[in-house]
């Protein structure tokens, strides 16, 4: 476990104070005696959701400013989490892979509208009860308003095969998922779809003629300096998933095939470099998005509450961009402010972690005032 004073060092008085439930006034943790009563409040916290571990990153007027990290990589493994522990990002993976979308429609002239079917091969999206897969369009995949399901996957045992390309949209072989299709007509109304991100990476590898993983490595993580990938190998031992009970899952974690959707492994500090060129892209400053017109979609909505990858809120002036994720024994959450330039990326390892999510989340933002 992190050491209590390291946790009191990196994290903001205020939100110590406010997660941990202490009674005290938040500078009264700045006195020695008190600190490790404060810290081990907030491992209590954790305990009391059976969540063993924590890891945060805050951003503020466009810079990091805070980063800390608390509790352990498993119940039963008692290395701490840091802040280089990888977890999985799940379905915050959506968002990047969108980015990897988009810098390619940005580098090879394409367009938002661009039908997928005209070029995909080997496999074609069907035709289903008359809704047309000729009509789905990369806008559609990106927004969630393609009518394809499945909505979600399972994921895979460790030490168990993943699925080809092939298996995987057919719901064939070692498939565990029905078969990707339509349920309702593209367009018509948006339906939370992580086949459609599998649809549109199938579709970005055939494009970018490399594999998908090897896309988002030289589009969007080697040119924002940021070392997630979507295997471990090479990356410091992941933080252990935990089920609602706070077991460890068999393994470690479950492993997804489906990588665009739920696959990467990450840290807050690499997600909050996704947040910082979105909002540098907004402002028309970005190093990997430079087109205004693909950045002002990505942060319009899309005729529902999603814009291209994010959850987009209109609060006054501001526009708050986010996302949640989860997958088998984690629970991660991202958000940006584009005018503020404010950003915050929380990743935990259990089932239950939403609840220590929607704790820090809220501390933040009455610490920082947004």
């Amino acid at each position: 476990m992190l050491g209590y004073r390291a946790v009191i060092a990196v994290c903001g008085w205020a939100l110590v104070a406010f997660l941990a439930g202490c009674s005290k006034p938040p500078l009264a943790c700045g006195d020695p005696a008190n600190d490790e009563d404060c810290a081990a409040a907030m491992q209590q916290r954790l305990a009391d959701a059976r969540v063993p571990g924590v890891s945060v990153a805050v951003i503020q007027n466009f810079r990091l400013v805070e980063q800390w990290s608390l509790g352990v990589l498993a119940e039963d493994d008692s290395r701490p989490v840091t802040l280089t522990t990888p977890f999985q990002a799940g379905d915050l993976s959506m968002p990047v892979t969108a980015l990897g979308a988009l810098v390619w429609l940005e580098q090879s002239g394409g367009h938002l509208d661009q039908t997928i079917n005209d070029t995909l091969r080997h496999w074609r999206i069907p035709d289903e009860s008359g809704w047309g897969g000729d009509q789905v369009t990369v806008r559609h995949l990106l927004s969630h308003s393609s009518g394809l399901s499945p909505s979600g996957f399972r994921g895979y045992p460790v030490g168990s095969s993943l699925p080809t390309w092939l298996e995987m949209l057919n719901g064939t072989g070692a498939a565990n998922s029905d078969r990707v299709r339509l349920t309702s007509a593209p367009g018509e109304n948006c339906n939370y779809t992580a086949a459609g991100y599998e649809v549109l990476s199938y579709w970005l590898e055939q494009q970018a003629q490399m594999s998908f993983a090897g896309w988002q490595n030289s589009a969007v993580f080697t040119p924002l300096n940021i070392p997630a990938r979507y295997q471990l190998i090479g990356l410091p031992p992941p933080a252990a998933g935990h089920d609602w009970r706070g077991a460890t899952l068999d393994g470690g974690y479950r492993r997804y095939a489906e990588q665009a959707a739920l696959g990467l492994w990450a840290t807050p500090t690499d997600l909050s470099r996704v947040l910082l060129e979105v909002m540098a892209s907004a402002r028309g400053q970005g190093r990997i998005i430079t087109d205004p017109s693909i950045s002002s979609a990505m942060l319009t909505t899309q005729g529902c509450a999603w814009g291209l990858g994010w959850v987009i809120d209109r609060k006054g002036t501001e526009t708050e961009f986010s996302k949640r994720g989860g997958t088998a024994g984690y629970r991660t959450y991202m958000v940006g402010q584009v005018r503020s330039g404010n950003g915050l990326v929380i990743m935990t390892n259990g089932d239950r972690g939403d609840r220590i999510i929607d704790a820090i989340a809220a501390a933040v933002r009455a610490n920082y005032n947004w």
